[in-house]
């Protein structure tokens, strides 16, 4: 009895001071010289400035490394979805190359030079975080909030609560996180075909990491707990809109065929009571620290190595658009008249369109688009909150889709896009207008 209590106290110390712990580090600023912003970031800005001489050799060797166990295990895929990520991952790698032994035009220099600081950049941001998300996702917060979300997502998303967990974890950690566990719910018969496209379209939007990034490109770090705030609460609406008009409500409201149905309960008596059980008991069972932050590298440093070889072709195929083309003025100019509606005008709103039809690409991308421009408040809001929760992008989370083998063709992925910008747009405005006047 007295050893069952110890294990008690110790699960509830890890579940209270773990959570906390991992709330300060990503969500509570401090100044550090001069620089007030979260802790992460502060670690992330003297890793960057350590690492940035290396970058050309370091992007090398991983995009190398992800390419050759490709064909030497086998593993390119037989797909063209697989064929065409592998082919991206390919071409990224040779750029890398190219860079590191200073081989091509003057012009691809400096273009592929910059591709490798941004891609050097989002790795240094993704592997930091890693390392601290077990703060938030292993001990027991995420399930006490999934606990407390239940009654709500139903109604609000049309999905059940478990997959409020989902969404927390894909949002701290990745994109792909929640791919993979929605595919795994419905073949489980946990997901309905229709709850599982929500959860992985809907909820699975880009790290923490990737977010700072895009934060530090527009200023945005003196506001970052708003900027995350609102992202979270824009990305949720947008979700609970989106899930009621096609494509996303012409999908089958139906479970996996021969795959017998796991329906969770829905009772909201002693909400609370049974949070605060479900932390605890996660804490009980949850690895020690060092064996969780060793598993979520060994689960991320794939995820790493594929975003690296990739992003380093797309930005740089980001790079040379924007600046001798105008493909991103195109593909953001449907939403020109509603950007007048909001009132972005002037020089700014055609920056504003060229990294809202960016992000369809890589949401980072939009951030470098803008850097260095002088833009209003409202202009670099939207441009930083858009992104994120447009959610899907493809140098990244569309060929994730494909691989978790998503129940959602491109074309559908390409209108969810761009029903969930339209969205965005206004809300984000709103919120601008909320919190600067």
């Amino acid at each position: 009895m007295i050893q069952q209590s110890e294990k008690n106290k110790k699960a509830i110390l890890r579940f209270i001071g773990y959570s906390l712990l991992g709330i300060f580090v990503f969500f509570f600023q401090i100044d550090i010289g001069g620089n007030k912003s979260i802790p992460i970031d502060h670690m992330i800005v003297a890793l960057k400035s350590w690492l940035n001489s290396y970058y050309p050799l370091i992007i090398c060797i991983i995009s190398g490394y992800f390419v050759l166990k490709k064909i030497v295990k086998g593993t390119i895929g037989k797909q063209i979805s697989d064929r065409i990520f592998f082919l991206q991952a390919l071409l990224g790698f040779l750029i890398s190359g190219a860079i590191l032994l200073k081989i091509g035009s003057k012009e691809f220099l400096e273009i592929g030079t910059s591709s490798i600081q941004a891609t050097g950049n989002i790795v240094c941001a993704i592997f930091l975080t890693s390392v601290f998300i077990p703060f938030l996702v292993e001990y027991g917060l995420v399930d006490a909030t999934g606990i407390v979300c239940r009654p709500f997502m139903r109604k609000l998303f049309h999905t059940p609560g478990s997959s409020a967990v989902i969404g927390v974890s894909a949002f701290l950690g990745n994109y792909s996180t929640g791919h993979v566990i929605s595919r795994k719910m419905y073949e489980e018969g946990r997901f309905t075909e229709r709850e599982s496209v929500i959860v992985a379209l809907g909820f699975s939007t880009c790290s923490i990491g990737l977010m700072l990034n895009l934060a530090n490109y527009l200023n945005l770090m003196e506001y970052w707990s708003e900027y995350v705030f609102c992202i979270l609460i824009i990305t949720f609406i947008t979700t609970a809109i989106v899930s009621r008009i096609f494509p996303i409500c012409s999908k089958k409201d139906a479970y996996k065929e021969g795959v017998t149905p796991i329906k969770e309960s829905i009772s909201s008596e002693q909400l609370w009571s049974n949070a605060w059980h479900a932390g605890i008991e996660k804490a009980a069972k949850a690895p020690r620290l060092i064996e969780a932050v060793k598993d979520i590298q060994i689960r991320v440093f794939p995820v790493i190595c594929g975003i690296t070889a990739t992003s380093v072709f797309v930005i740089t195929c980001g790079f040379f658009a924007a600046s001798y083309t105008n493909l991103f003025f195109y593909l953001g100019s449907p939403f020109y008249f509603l950007l007048k509606i909001v009132g972005i005008v002037g020089e700014e709103i055609g920056d504003v369109i060229q990294a809202i039809g960016a992000c369809i690409l890589e949401p980072v991308l939009s951030g470098t688009i803008c850097d260095g421009k002088e833009l209003s408040m409202k202009s670099r809001w939207i441009v930083g909150v858009v992104p994120y929760s447009a959610i899907i992008f493809f140098a990244g989370s569309i060929p994730s889709a494909w691989a978790s083998k998503i129940n959602c063709k491109t074309w559908e992925m390409i209108i969810i896009w761009a029903e969930r910008v339209t969205i965005s747009i206004v809300l984000s405005t709103i919120t601008a207008k909320i919190l600067f006047g």
